[in-house]
């Protein structure tokens, strides 16, 4: 038996490969530590709607950590569980600034994913988006009226700008003067959400709800913003494509995530032999 209880995995550059596919030594592998009864959660910066179809290419049971611990979804009543939404004062602020400044930006809301500018992202998200199911599509709203997002929770917001300097410029210079976590998810791109929210304290969060102490728990990752889990649970293991200053902050290393990382892992480590 093994004494791990469950498995947190991120998912771009950990689960997925870079096509972003679940490769098949991967997905036996976790199927294999569900037999166990481990449980297998995603913990993701996306948003439920672009994480979803994943769980259900996994059969999983259990909900999904989504915009970098913003809030808890369950795919199976398709609502939101918990979570801490942005504050709408400084989040007021800062996106009036946004427009004015012409920044590209994504918002995770309950019903969608709503877009100003990001053109290029948001047409790849479309593409994959038609390949899936009814059921597993992704609701892309343009900005029309950002005050009527206001009247409801945005769980995160990223903003983009394809030169970097001057995303670097635009958060030093505002963004930094709000209360707001900030993770950058390339030089290109950084991801804002309400203070306290973070993956490894959403994962503790739900493990505790579910009586799971957290040194039972291994977590999977290879960026800044998976450190969170790495700094509580029992084994936290990065990816060989994680970034050296990753991997320092982890138990273990593995392979890439496109050679397997994840099923070499779990059979290393945590399977029963």
């Amino acid at each position: 038996m093994s004494h791990y209880q469950a498995i947190a995995l991120d998912m771009d550059g950990t689960l997925l490969t870079r096509d972003h596919k679940i490769s098949s030594a991967t997905r036996a592998a976790l199927a294999q530590a569900r037999a166990h009864d481990i449980k297998v959660l995603l913990v993701t910066g996306r948003h439920f709607m672009t994480a979803r179809p994943f769980h259900h290419e996994l059969a999983l049971d259990t909900p999904i950590i989504c915009s970098n611990g913003a809030y808890l979804y369950d795919p199976a009543q398709d609502r939101i569980l918990a979570g801490d939404p942005l504050a709408v004062e400084p989040l007021t602020a800062l996106l009036e600034q946004v427009e004015a400044q012409q920044m590209g930006a994504l918002f995770h809301l309950d019903d969608g994913i709503g877009y100003l500018g990001c053109e290029e992202h948001v047409g790849r998200m479309r593409r994959w988006s038609a390949n899936q199911p009814d059921h597993l599509k992704v609701s892309l709203l343009p900005a029309e009226d950002i005050a009527a997002w206001l009247q409801k929770p945005v769980w995160k917001l990223e903003l983009f700008n394809q030169d970097p300097g001057r995303l670097h410029r635009f958060v030093g210079e505002v963004v930094q003067t709000l209360p707001f976590t900030q993770d950058w998810a390339a030089p290109y791109a950084v991801e804002l959400v309400q203070p306290g929210c973070s993956k490894g304290n959403r994962l503790a969060q739900w493990a505790a709800s579910e009586g799971i102490a957290m040194e039972n728990v291994v977590a999977f990752g290879d960026n800044n913003n998976d450190i969170s889990m790495f700094e509580q649970v029992g084994l936290a293991v990065a990816m060989g494509n994680a970034a050296p200053q990753i991997q320092a902050h982890a138990h273990q290393v593995t392979a890439d995530h496109n050679e397997d990382g994840i099923a070499l892992a779990l059979q290393r480590w945590v399977l029963p032999s």
